[in-house]
């Protein structure tokens, strides 16, 4: 008798596909806030321990960002070839061992290293296995919708990760604890998470075949109404491109004290159990800004989407100017560091989904993937110098000053980068009439 080998074909409810969904909000809540959201609260402790400068310590971010950037192309291709829960759980290992090589650290070369392994590990998890998993399940209808499901969870992490944190922080008053605290932590909830997460199976259908011949229709009509836009080559030739991508890199500049340093700097002027209510407030923000910044790119465009962010950026950076001129713990201090956290939670989609949205917007769908490489890359080279540029203008002249610099950072980039966003679609405009004239 011959048996038969076939598979039996099963389709996946939805139910199904959005709980894996949640698998990955789940992950960029807890793992992924671990092993990068709260390591901002843990600065003013480490630095205060071990006699840091600011701008020393917080290379880190530095190091982490760069260091994500060169193995995120090969974790990819890792995903391709090996077992997806394999590769999720090593990214899971290896940030929670950052995290123990923390508490053993007391040397800058040794946080230096942990930060780049952290940074790596969370990559396997998070930067590449999220949209792998979600890409999977979701291959034409409703992706969209799921990615920005999933990548909420980073926001709502930080609503109750960094109020925890704080008083964990508060609590044991030096790091050390905190660290193998958080390693244990992101370790047993990533098993957790392991044990469920994957990819669909051989024989699971994840989309029907109407679903997916409307997917293409779509798709195809889309496609049909895009900017072709121009070749790299091309794009490296423009002058505004460059304006751009220089704006971009300020922005960055400015950008990464906003994100790295704020709880350095509150410390000095609010409890710490307040920072990490700082931080909550920040979370709410950004789980409101990442789900209208698609809407108003969609509805405003680029230009006038990134004027909108550009103003956010400017009221929270003023809003820490003046809590530094407040007393310890004044009422004002309080509610400024707050207003911050909000203002810089709402214009988090400029980063976020802005390089995606833009790179193909201005630059349109010829080589879409090689312009989104090429803005982000302005952006992450801005973001990795801010931090310690931050720390090194404190320590030698003070927040004050360094507030005054990054605010300076934000306007400037900005007005550089929509003047350019302005022009190049200017440009556009003209290429577009040129063709419907050609081909009239």
């Amino acid at each position: 008798m011959i048996m038969d080998t076939t598979l039996e074909q099963k389709p996946v409810s939805n139910g199904f596909k959005y709980f894996m969904v949640f698998l990955c909000m789940f992950t960029q809540a807890v793992p992924y806030g671990i092993a990068q959201n709260i390591q901002p609260l843990f600065v003013p402790y480490v630095v205060k321990t071990f006699h840091f400068t600011l701008a020393s310590y917080t290379l880190i971010f530095t190091f982490g960002a760069v260091a994500a950037s060169i193995a995120s192309p090969f974790i990819g291709k890792g995903l391709a070839k090996f077992n997806f829960k394999v590769m999720y759980f090593i990214g899971i290992v290896l940030s929670a061992l950052a995290y123990l090589c923390f508490g053993l650290s007391s040397k800058l070369p040794e946080f230096y290293a942990a930060a780049i392994v952290c940074m790596a590990g969370s990559t396997f998890f998070s930067g590449q296995g999220v949209p792998w998993v979600i890409n999977h399940w979701f291959p034409n209808k409703g992706r969209g919708t799921a990615l920005g499901i999933a990548f909420c969870g980073g926001s709502i992490g930080n609503i109750f990760l960094q109020p925890i944190t704080a008083k964990v922080l508060k609590f044991f008053g030096t790091p050390q604890k905190p660290f193998f605290i958080f390693a244990a932590t992101l370790l047993i909830v990533g098993f957790i998470i392991t044990l469920f997460i994957r990819t669909p199976r051989q024989n699971e259908i994840v989309e029907t075949a109407a679903e997916a011949n409307e997917a293409k229709a779509a798709a195809a009509q889309k496609e049909a109404n895009d900017f072709e836009g121009w070749t790299m080559k091309e794009v490296l030739k423009m002058k505004w491109f460059w304006v751009f991508s220089i704006g971009f890199l300020i922005i960055g500049l400015g950008l990464a004290s906003l994100n790295e340093d704020y709880a350095a700097f509150l410390k000095t002027q609010l409890p710490f159990t307040t920072v990490g209510l700082v931080g909550s407030l920040y979370g709410v923000g950004c789980l409101i800004g990442n789900v209208c910044g698609g809407v108003l790119f969609d509805k405003l465009g680029t230009a006038k989407a990134m004027t909108f962010a550009g103003v956010m950026y400017v009221i929270s950076i003023a809003m820490m100017i003046i809590v530094a001129f407040q007393p310890y713990n004044s009422g004002i201090g309080r509610l400024c560091g707050f207003a911050y956290a909000i203002f810089c939670g709402l214009a988090v989609f400029s980063y976020m989904s802005g390089p995606a949205f833009m790179s193909k917007d201005l630059f349109g769908k010829k080589e879409q993937g090689v312009m989104l490489g090429l803005v982000g890359l302005a952006y992450a080279i801005g973001f990795a110098i801010g931090a310690p540029l931050f720390g090194a203008i404190k320590d030698i002249a003070n927040f004050k000053m360094a507030w005054y610099v990054m605010m300076a950072c934000v306007v400037i980039g900005f007005i550089l980068l929509i003047i350019a966003v302005i022009r190049i679609k200017a440009m556009q405009k003209k290429v577009i009439a040129a063709q419907t004239q050609s081909e009239e």
